[in-house]
């Protein structure tokens, strides 16, 4: 029991970990590390009633299993809990549970009709911490921000190490990129010397092209054996081979 305890603490103090590393490549560095942050705990008990909504809320295909998940989610906060957060923050908050919520229904082989969105919001009036899951097959961002949400273009893209190990990311083009590197918390994590602690990073474009760039690694981002130059967005297509460090990364479906 004591380690089940101590494992659903890890995965909260790494998710909190995560939020403050993707803050970091956002705003300056000093505006990060004098974040007011929400405790791990916090973070982990959100990351466990997503978990929750995902399982109670199930439809059934037509075969009649239920496996059919909903996508969208709402976190809506109350004003005294995010009250001395930024938001830039809780921003940040929504997109690492976006990444952690996709994880869990992709390891369950759950259907989804939609790219899954977790939008963490403050809201005036709730009481509660509320979650709500919405079946949405155009998953946006709440309007509340201000302004009509722009199209959003999602798309999921699935490598083969040449060590035998799979990886997938999923990518929506209005949010931030999916950062391969050895710091812990990157979307495709490669935990090798040769490998920069932020190496490369990948993201689709509106158009729904699926491009990678060089982050200054310190042994070059390759595509097809060509080095990228800086600043340098090339496009990935199916069968496209992506070095990083040591690693080739061949890519077998982009969808």
């Amino acid at each position: 029991m004591m380690a089940d305890g101590n494992n659903v603490f890890d995965k909260a103090e790494s998710l909190a970990r995560r939020i403050l590393e993707r803050l970091g490549t956002t705003v300056d560095s000093k505006l990060a590390t004098s974040e007011h942050t929400l405790h791990a705990r916090v973070i982990g008990d959100l990351a466990s009633r997503l978990e929750n909504a995902v399982e109670s809320n199930l439809q059934a295909d037509e075969r009649g299993i239920r496996r059919i998940s909903p996508n969208h989610f709402r976190v809506l906060f109350t004003y005294e809990e995010t009250s001395s957060l930024s938001p830039q923050y809780i921003e940040s908050v929504g997109n690492e549970l976006t990444a952690a919520l996709f994880e869990y229904i992709n390891n369950r082989r759950y259907v989804i009709r939609g790219p899954v969105m977790v939008e963490a919001v403050r809201d005036l009036f709730a009481t509660n911490t509320e979650i709500k899951a919405i079946f949405s097959s155009h998953a946006s961002r709440s309007e509340s921000v201000g302004s009509p949400a722009a199209a959003e273009c999602a798309k999921v893209v699935r490598l083969l190490s040449n060590d035998g190990h799979s990886y997938q990311v999923q990518l929506m083009s209005n949010r931030a990129p999916a950062h391969v590197g050895r710091v812990a918390g990157s979307a495709l994590r490669l935990d090798d010397p040769s490998v920069s602690r932020m190496h490369c990073a990948i993201s689709v474009r509106a158009d729904g092209s699926v491009i990678v760039a060089d982050l200054g690694s310190a042994n070059g981002t390759f595509v097809n054996e060509r080095a990228l130059t800086p600043d340098e967005a090339c496009i990935l297509n199916r069968g496209d081979v992506i070095g990083v460090g040591d690693f080739k990364l061949t890519v077998t479906e982009i969808n």
